[in-house]
């Protein structure tokens, strides 16, 4: 008889603990637990939704301590005419991040896309390249310092077989361009967290080893490339998802001396044919989000988006993707709850 009172006893105890658990995780939300964490958590955001949308701006303002400007700091938006940099929407999100305490994070300096017209008629030569590249830099920089201490530098300069992207940069200035923008972002803003940033590098791959081994050896030369963005767009049905090989990468990052970011998690559904999918999807953002907090170099898990009607996904590829942790209406998903559980215990 005693046996079995201690058996009931242990029981009641677990179920009185689960129970708290449970209650305690509803009351939180994802910014206070990951804070509890050290972490910040954070979604990309979009001016016109943030500023029109009630439930849009609630969800941002108070799920998230972290915010990547999607679209509104690239360069056709920050300087669509050649010297006229429009800093208005952006200096509005700033604000509204300061009034709700919320880091920001510059994205993005230098890419290959998302450029203005006349950038293609100005930029003929490696002297001009450089001069358009390094104003556009330490003009953001400059204009933001002290209210935007994290960028990302360069995005998705990579190709996935391991060779360096086709772009205007390339073809002026050479692979220097790189290092060359992580320089000058440094000469404007000693104190900024400056990373290179991509997709399809959150495992070890042919894209990832030749991106690892061109920082490292930059870094090595005293190029001021403190961390690695790790995108992380997620197809639900890509077999080739491991948590394992996640884990097994993001050691090698933090050993090679780098911080890591997942800078752009989504996890879409519309080639996932079957009534798994929320399942999978909440299994996928757990695992990341299970290693990031496993590795100490991981300090910023951003979503790419909040709520399925403003994702790129459902505007680009289909409508049937609802890849972020709020639905259309912004009710929570099965994946926001899973991550609510990885932060708490």
């Amino acid at each position: 008889m005693k046996k079995r009172k201690w058996i009931w006893i242990g029981g009641a105890i677990l179920i009185i603990g689960i129970a708290i658990g449970g209650y305690l995780m509803e009351k939180q939300t994802l910014r206070k637990l990951a804070q509890d964490d050290n972490l910040l958590i954070g979604s990309s955001i979009r001016y016109d939704p943030l500023l029109e949308d009630d439930t849009y701006q609630r969800l941002a303002t108070t799920e998230f301590s972290s915010w990547t400007i999607e679209n509104e700091m690239k360069m056709d938006a920050m300087q669509p005419e050649q010297g006229a940099f429009n800093f208005v929407k952006v200096d509005e999100m700033v604000q509204m991040a300061e009034e709700h305490d919320i880091k920001l994070r510059g994205h993005v300096l230098v890419w290959g896309e998302a450029l203005p017209e006349w950038v293609s008629q100005q930029v003929v030569d490696r002297a001009s390249a450089e001069q358009v590249l390094k104003t556009h830099i330490q003009e953001l920089v400059t204009h933001y310092k002290g209210s935007i201490d994290t960028f990302d530098v360069v995005n998705e300069a990579w190709n996935d077989d391991g060779t360096l992207r086709d772009t205007i940069w390339l073809r002026t200035i050479g692979p220097d361009y790189i290092p060359l923008a992580f320089q000058w972002a440094r000469e404007a803003n000693p104190d900024a967290k400056l990373y290179y940033n991509d997709y399809g590098n959150e495992m070890s791959n042919a894209k990832s080893e030749a991106m690892l081994e061109a920082l490292s050896n930059w870094k090595k030369d005293g190029i001021p490339i403190d961390g690695i963005g790790m995108q992380t767009h997620v197809d639900a049905a890509d077999p080739r998802f491991s948590k394992n090989r996640i884990q097994e990468w993001f050691t090698r990052i933090e050993d090679a001396g780098f911080d890591i970011a997942v800078t752009e998690m989504d996890v879409k559904l519309q080639n996932l044919n079957n009534g798994d999918a929320k399942n999978v999807q909440a299994e996928r953002f757990g695992d990341v989000m299970e290693v990031c907090l496993d590795t100490p170099a991981c300090g910023e898990f951003t979503v790419w988006g909040i709520s399925d009607n403003h994702s790129w996904v459902t505007e680009q590829e289909s409508p049937n993707g609802k890849p972020l942790l709020f639905d259309e209406n912004g009710q929570p998903k099965k994946a926001y709850n899973t991550l609510k559980r990885k932060l708490l215990f």
